[in-house]
C-alpha cells in the first residue's frame, strides 16, 4: 500500500485492513461488513421470497457480503414461510445447536472463525458436533435476541441464517436496525413484500442498499438489478466509507478539467483596495532577515 508506484487503494475485506488503507496516506476506497436483515413480510410470495433467500445465501457459501445473514418472519405466515423453508432444505437447529454452532462460527472475542467462512452445512455442523439431514441446503438458527449472547445475529459468511418472528412491519424496522448496528450500517437491507407503501418505509434505514424481491447477495452486487456491477459495496460515511455505492470504473479514473472565465469579475465598491506594496528587492529581504532573526531567537 506504501509502494511509490500505487496511485489508489481498494480494499475489500475486513475492518482492519481498510482501516491500514485508509491511513496509507494515498486515496483509499474502503468497504465495511454487511449483516443484512432479509424482511418477508405478509404481502410477498412466500415461495418465491424463500427460493430467493436460499439461492442467495447457497452462492458460494455465503461468503458476499451483500448475503442475507437473518430472516425477518412476519407473524401472520410465519408457519408459512418455515414450511417452505423446509421444504427447500433448509435444516432448523434446536436451542442446543444453535450455542453448539454459534461456538464454533465465532471467536470468543465475537470476531468471525476464518476457518469455517465459506465453508458447507455439512462441514459447520461436523465441526460443531451436531447431526444434520443429508442435502441440508443451509442452516437455520431460530433467536430471540442479539448481541454478545446471540454470537449468530452477526455476520457469518457461511450458509447459516439467522431466524427471528417479528409481529408486523414496524417491529421489523427496530430489529433490522438494531441488527445493522452489530456490524452491518450503511450496507445492505434485503425485503419481500407486494406492498410499495411498506416497501419505502424501509427506504429510511441506515443502508445504502435496499434490495427488493431478489436474492440480496446477487441485488447487492448487480447481478439481478440495476446496481454497478461490482463486489466492492461502499457503506458510505455510516459505515466508514468514502463511497455509499457500488465501486466502479469511475471512481478510479483521475479527471482533469480545462476551465475558461465565463463570467467577467467586477470589483465592488465595498471590496478594500489592496495598498500598493513600494517597498525595493533590497527592503524585503532586510524585513525577511529581522523575521527569521526573530524566529530562531525563539
Amino acid at each position: 500500500m506504501h509502494n511509490e508506484d500505487i496511485s489508489v487503494i481498494v480494499a475489500t475485506g475486513g475492518s482492519a485492513m481498510v482501516k491500514a488503507a485508509y491511513s496509507a496516506g494515498k486515496p483509499a476506497f474502503g468497504v465495511g461488513p454487511g449483516n443484512v436483515p432479509a424482511f418477508i413480510e405478509r404481502s410477498a410470495n412466500i415461495k418465491q421470497a424463500v427460493q430467493d433467500i436460499i439461492a442467495s445465501k447457497t452462492f458460494d457459501n455465503g461468503m458476499i457480503c451483500a448475503s442475507e445473514q437473518a430472516i425477518l418472519a412476519d407473524e401472520p405466515v410465519k408457519d408459512e414461510i418455515i414450511q417452505e423453508l423446509k421444504k427447500q432444505g433448509a435444516h432448523f437447529l434446536n436451542k442446543e445447536e444453535v450455542d453448539k454452532v454459534g461456538k464454533v462460527l465465532m471467536t470468543p472475542k465475537g470476531g468471525l472463525n476464518p476457518a469455517l467462512v465459506g465453508k458447507s452445512p455439512r462441514f459447520i455442523a461436523d465441526k460443531a458436533g451436531i447431526a444434520i439431514p443429508e442435502g441440508a441446503r443451509i442452516l437455520i438458527a431460530p433467536l430471540d435476541g442479539y448481541g454478545v449472547d446471540h454470537p449468530l445475529a452477526h455476520e457469518k459468511l457461511s450458509p447459516v441464517l439467522g431466524f427471528y418472528t417479528v409481529k408486523d412491519w414496524l417491529e421489523a424496522c427496530y430489529l433490522s436496525i438494531n441488527l445493522l448496528k452489530l456490524g452491518g450500517i450503511g450496507h445492505t437491507f434485503s425485503i419481500h413484500s407486494q406492498n410499495d407503501e411498506i416497501i419505502r418505509e424501509f427506504v429510511h434505514k441506515p443502508v445504502f442498499r435496499i434490495v427488493v424481491n431478489t436474492p440480496s447477495a446477487l441485488g447487492g452486487i448487480g447481478y439481478t438489478t440495476g446496481l454497478t456491477p461490482s463486489m466492492t459495496l461502499g457503506c458510505g460515511t455510516w459505515g466508514g466509507s468514502s463511497i455509499s455505492e457500488n465501486l466502479g470504473p469511475q471512481h478510479l479514473i483521475n479527471v482533469k478539467r480545462l476551465a475558461y472565465g465565463i463570467k467577467a469579475y467586477e470589483a465592488k465598491a465595498s471590496e478594500p483596495k489592496t495598498p500598493a506594496c513600494n517597498f525595493s528587492s533590497d527592503e524585503i529581504a532586510g524585513l525577511v532577515r529581522q523575521v527569521l532573526k526573530q524566529l530562531q531567537a525563539g
